[in-house]
């Protein structure tokens, strides 16, 4: 559609949902927000794209969204007619060609932009896609050989050691997001794979370690996911995500591959998109396959349960979430980031889910379970569990017991750089503010301001 000419496209899609000019810019509004992207449009502006004018990414992508949402159908950009193309379309990666497209070449060129001051700007303001999180259940590729013509004959072969490198890494970066957050050292993980990662992927190896190698770059990559999406970077969160189905596909690893389908229905429901949230929790049980080892299997069906939960489906979600407890039970996988499932974590997947399910009371032993078991170093996941308990109390009308964990969160706060974090207080300083003359939350008030990041204080 050329520019300054109407577009039917959009004029469409606003009679389909049934929305006015108005609704569909509150609604395009509320997705930004939730990415972190504050976005001030209103009918005037939705009347100037139907006029033709084209909004800069990521608008776009979240009036797909937007659409998708509401119509129960994945509606991609270019239905739009918002969609811009070339120089202009703001998307420093390059296209993709096919779905045979290298992975080991766009995980490169992913990083290359992300570690470069000027082009990650535009990666950390893309916006998350329901088209790109449509991935497709397991299916088996062959196995990951050699790339003809990416290595020279005289360059080295990868060896064991570069294997026990990467896996020294990925044990050194999950143990950084749990301490001080995903915004915490991202860019160094970027830079890591890019340069060394991608070294050592491109060297000959034999089968069975080239397939350790992928595996490990696979858990590498899903883990700058987490830090991505931890630091409010939910379009480059996905990119990473994605990036990291295709290397458990080139390693033949189908738990690493359901793991991550995992983190990416935890995403979406962050965002709200309830079903997909659902549909990719499901795949990823389902892509496990039977004989996956307890750990993953509770790890899994957690998370089903919790978007079962959301969707009001309360038979389901108990069901998954009694069978991840008999599965936890079970489990003797060796301690590491990929290997359990920390029974806090569950716990505090049950606390979410009874909360989901309109069960406040029962949430509150939950949550205070995890609470109390989170190693008092991991910051992280300490300081998220406390809030939770703390928004859990205050809604039950318990104000003193909310305010102790409303305490606690601020003791980890100063050791986080997390935008999940950063949230969690500036909703400490709402939900108190009502009642900030009871002296327990004046006290708690009183740190929070003192806490509070200035305007530009978190990095990319």
């Amino acid at each position: 559609m050329a520019r300054g000419q109407p577009n039917p496209r959009l004029a469409a899609l606003l009679g389909e949902a049934g929305w006015s000019a108005a609704e569909l810019a509150r609604a395009v509004n509320g997705l930004g927000a939730a990415q972190g992207l504050p976005l001030r449009y209103d009918r005037t502006s939705v009347a100037h794209w139907l006029a033709g004018s084209r909004p800069r990414p990521p608008v776009p992508a979240l009036v797909a969204s937007a659409f998708s949402r509401r119509s129960g159908r994945l509606v991609a950009v270019e239905e739009t007619g918002l969609a811009r193309h070339g120089p202009a379309s703001g998307d420093p990666l390059p296209p993709r060609r096919s779905a045979q497209d290298d992975v080991l070449d766009r995980l490169a060129a992913l990083c290359r932009a992300d570690a470069d001051p000027a082009r990650r700007v535009p990666l950390a303001g893309s916006a998350y896609s329901l088209v790109a999180a449509a991935e497709p259940a397991w299916r088996r590729v062959r196995p990951a050989g050699p790339t003809p013509g990416r290595a020279p004959a005289l360059v080295p072969r990868a060896t064991t050691a570069d294997l026990q490198r990467m896996r020294w890494m990925i044990l050194v970066c999950a143990d950084l997001m749990e301490r001080h957050g995903g915004a915490h050292a991202r860019t160094a993980v970027t830079a890591y794979i890019a340069d060394d990662t991608n070294s050592v992927l491109a060297a000959p190896a034999p089968p069975a370690l080239r397939r350790d190698l992928f595996t490990g770059a696979g858990q590498l990559t899903h883990l700058l996911g987490r830090m991505s999406m931890d630091a409010g970077h939910q379009g480059l969160a996905q990119h990473y995500f994605t990036a990291s189905l295709g290397l458990a596909r080139e390693a033949d690893d189908r738990r690493l591959y359901a793991i991550t389908l995992r983190a990416m229905s935890l995403q979406a429901l962050h965002l709200g998109f309830l079903e997909q949230a659902w549909h990719l929790a499901d795949a990823a049980v389902d892509s496990a396959g039977s004989r996956t080892d307890p750990s993953t299997r509770a790890f899994l069906l957690s998370q089903r349960g919790l978007s079962h939960a959301h969707a009001r489906h309360r038979r389901e979600a108990v069901g998954d979430l009694v069978t991840a407890e008999a599965q936890h039970d079970r489990a003797t996988s060796p301690a590491g980031p990929f290997t359990a499932y920390p029974r806090p974590g569950l716990d505090y997947q049950r606390g979410r889910a009874l909360l989901a399910l309109g069960d406040p009371v029962r949430a509150v032993q939950a949550l205070g379970t995890a609470a109390g078991a989170r190693a008092g170093d991991r910051h992280r996941s300490s300081a998220l569990t406390r809030a939770r308990l703390a928004e859990t109390l205050l809604a039950l009308g318990r104000l003193e017991e909310s305010c102790v964990h409303w305490h606690v969160f601020l003791d980890h706060y100063p050791s986080l750089r997390s935008v999940t974090a950063d949230r969690a207080l500036r909703h400490l300083r709402t939900s108190l503010r009502g009642f900030r003359r009871q002296p327990h939350a004046a006290a708690v008030l009183r740190r929070a301001r003192a806490l509070t990041p200035r305007p530009g204080q978190q990095v990319l």
